[in-house]
């Protein structure tokens, strides 16, 4: 099932991302990818958080690495790249990704309490490797970023509930099998490491996830 919702006609018009493990949200406008027929879809939201003002930049292409949300500050400039509500890297600037989630947060609640959201489906699992357990869900996805070096994100998913899941989310920064950094969720980067190694045998055992000089991928690249 497909949803989508339009703002108020402004110059920039507003807009969002994905549920997790689930449907991306997003607000659109059209223009063309510039390697694919298929539609890229852009829009932006400006908002103020304690005192100090910030913008979001959404891209969206059907299947394309094109496709990320920007955070952007005065003096910093943060992505999340899966469009999972969740803060992926600093690019640019001295905030730390925790500080810079809690904003992103605001911001994504604001929208979401003011209904001004859109789904569509996005379809990555070339480079996602779930692994299912009794209440909990663990999940590797591999980046390669445009600019920068290739990383992993681990993600272990409690599902509460049919309607609640909380994630905990965490990065190895050279894909190598070590956690690097905790981003957001209730589980250590100690208990996490356990999880993430158990789920990358599982994953090389269904040949999913290779391992090559030590770099951990899912997928083909």
């Amino acid at each position: 099932m497909k949803y989508k919702l339009f703002l108020n006609r402004h110059s920039n018009k507003f807009g969002l991302f994905k549920l997790l493990l689930s449907v991306p949200f997003i607000l659109f406008f059209f223009l063309s990818c510039s390697s694919s027929k298929q539609e890229l879809r852009v829009s932006g939201y400006r908002f103020t958080y304690d005192g100090n003002k910030y913008f979001i930049r959404s891209i969206y292409c059907p299947n394309s690495p094109q496709s990320c949300n920007h955070l952007i500050g005065e003096n910093f400039e943060a992505v999340d790249l899966d469009q999972d509500r969740v803060i992926d890297k600093i690019v640019k600037g001295n905030q730390t990704i925790l500080g810079a989630q809690k904003i992103y947060d605001y911001a994504l609640n604001m929208l979401e309490k003011e209904n001004k959201l859109g789904i569509v489906e996005k379809n990555e699992e070339r480079f996602k490797y779930t692994l299912e357990r009794p209440y909990l869900v663990f999940q590797i996805i591999s980046f390669q970023p445009e600019k920068g070096e290739p990383f992993n994100q681990f993600k272990i998913i409690q599902k509460r509930s049919e309607l609640q899941q909380d994630a905990s989310v965490f990065n190895d920064l050279k894909a190598n099998g070590s956690l690097d950094e905790k981003l957001k969720g209730i589980f250590s980067l100690v208990d996490a490491q356990k999880y993430y190694k158990e789920t990358i045998n599982e994953g090389v055992r269904a040949h999913r996830i290779s391992i090559i000089d030590s770099l951990i991928r899912v997928g083909d690249f």
